[in-house]
């Protein structure tokens, strides 16, 4: 078996999200939340328009709309109660329609404004003109500490301070511009490579970034992560030296994902390549649904997901990555009633009762011999359970546990590896009990998209 330091510092990096537990109130300072010198024009679906604006010369919301209409020579049409009813072509229509919608400085929650638009804009970090539909929000327009993601110019030298922003840089092609990582990033192989050649420096742990180490690769911008308390401070002490420093919202739900997908497509300006990899991720999900909710997949499946085969393990509660991505495909995680990472007693396991278990470890490699040993070595309480009965625990380890832990770009592969352990007969493959490395011979739906 592999060292169980591996398994520590996974569990490690996984559980972050719970030890972390800070308000986002306290993430943002007035000092993190200049003034966005523009606005937004929003047709949904992270269609966007940004137009550069000094905010001080426009009295009104109103007066900074019809400026950015006249900028990109858009129609503008507002009804007889001042609210627009048409904008670029596109009206009120199927439940959808035109509004204000704003985020006030030291928030990152959108708050829609009525008609007239007689506000002044300089009172808000941001303002946002947004075709959406009743009960949808705007698109993402400030990072996780409430600064806008607009307006940027060209970055050129990037630093990534975790795994996953890393993998994001790598999908949307901008490798050539990343000048530093932390030591956890090890995909695309690419920059491996680099990092092993000294031409992509690194800056620190992805727990511990070191300021020293990023200030030595002369950086233009630095993502950083806020399920991480350390990247929230480097993010601020990083801003006070003068340098651009993006926070990206946890990695809880699909849709989060891909908004920081989004956002570090926008502030980079690839956002082409961003929109691109929301794309293709969209489709490979809607494909595999599209094979779940069949007669032949299966009813609905109790789940539970553990990070270790321990007796009292941590395991996977509502508001998780992978327990996201798992009720996507018709199955109920049995421990949602707790959110995070939750360290549960071991008389809860026979308790709950789940059809089907999932372990994501690094202890252990893809290998039949040690699967059948996990398997047979289970706590007793574990085999009170329908899922050790029937045979459907299954383990995710080695590359493959590194994967689903990260909330990235491979997420429509770590979909597609959770939908077919979950319902098997809706796929034409036979489905391991254990898969590490070799998992994306698995893949028939996302292997298309190249993120390896």
């Amino acid at each position: 078996m592999e060292d169980r330091s591996r398994v520590t510092l996974s569990i490690a990096i996984v559980l972050a999200g719970i030890i972390l537990a800070i308000a986002v109130g306290s993430l943002i300072t007035e000092a993190e939340t200049d003034q966005a010198k523009g606005t937004v024009i929003d047709y949904g679906d992270r269609d966007t328009l940004w137009t550069e604006a000094e905010i001080s010369e426009y009295g009104t919301t109103l007066e900074l709309l019809e400026y950015a209409c006249v900028s990109n020579s858009l129609t503008l049409t507002l009804s007889e109660d001042g609210s627009v009813s048409e904008l670029g072509g596109v009206g009120n229509a199927d439940g959808s329609e035109w509004g204000l919608w704003v985020i006030y400085p030291g928030s990152i929650e959108w708050v829609q404004l009525d008609a007239p638009y007689t506000q002044d804009p300089s009172e808000f970090t941001i303002t946002s003109w947004s075709y959406v539909a009743e009960g949808e929000e705007p698109t993402v327009a400030v990072d996780y500490s409430g600064n806008p993601i607009y307006g940027y110019q060209q970055k050129l030298r990037v630093v990534s301070l975790s795994p996953s922003i890393t993998e994001i840089l790598g999908s949307i092609k901008a490798e050539n511009i990343i000048v530093g990582v932390d030591s956890y990033s090890d995909h695309p192989q690419f920059v491996v490579d680099a990092a092993r050649s000294g031409e992509i420096a690194t800056v620190g742990t992805y727990t511990s970034p070191s300021f020293e180490l990023i200030m030595g690769t002369n950086p233009d911008v630095v993502f950083a992560d806020s399920s991480q308390r350390s990247h929230s401070i480097m993010t601020e002490q990083l801003r006070s030296s003068g340098v651009d420093a993006v926070l990206l919202y946890p990695g809880e739900d699909l849709e989060s994902i891909m908004d920081n997908i989004f956002i570090v497509g926008t502030v980079i300006n690839y956002e082409l390549a961003a929109e691109e990899v929301i794309d293709e991720t969209y489709e490979v999900i809607d494909t595999l649904a599209g094979h779940v909710f069949t007669p032949e997949a299966g009813g609905k499946v109790d789940l539970m997901i553990s990070l270790e085969p321990d007796i009292s393990p941590w395991v996977s509660g509502s508001g998780t990555y992978l327990s996201s991505i798992a009720g996507l495909f018709n199955s109920t995680n049995v421990f949602s009633e707790w959110g995070g990472w939750v360290h549960v007693t071991s008389d809860r396991i026979p308790y709950a009762n789940p059809d089907m278990i999932i372990i994501v470890t690094s202890e252990y490699s893809a290998t039949q011999a040690e699967y059948d040993y996990l398997y047979a070595n289970l706590p007793a309480q574990w085999k009170d359970t329908d899922a050790w009965r029937n045979g459907e625990v299954y383990v995710i380890c080695e590359s493959a546990a590194d994967m689903v832990q990260r909330f990235g770009p491979r997420t429509a592969q770590v979909a597609e590896l959770v939908a077919m352990i979950l319902h098997p007969n809706a796929f034409d493959i036979d489905v391991p009990k254990i898969i590490g490395d070799g998992y994306e011979q698995y893949l028939n739906y996302s292997s298309y998209m190249g993120y390896y």
